[in-house]
């Protein structure tokens, strides 16, 4: 009996284990969508940015 006790606590322990391992990799992947989601939008407004300008360029040129 003391041996079954033995098993089941080593699989406990690997299962926290694997769980801390989830939680910090998954922290890390929600920090680098943040990350990624803000070089995005910064993207998006840059190419907003440069859209604006050409029409206003192709608004002056002569026809």
């Amino acid at each position: 009996m003391d041996k079954y006790f033995s098993s089941l606590e080593q699989k406990v322990d690997r299962v926290i284990a694997q769980c801390d391992l989830l939680r910090t990799e998954n922290q890390q992947l929600r920090q680098a969508l943040i990350v990624k989601s803000e070089e995005l939008r910064a993207m998006t407004d840059r190419m907003e940015q440069a859209r604006h300008r050409l029409e206003q360029l192709v608004s002056r040129m002569p026809e």
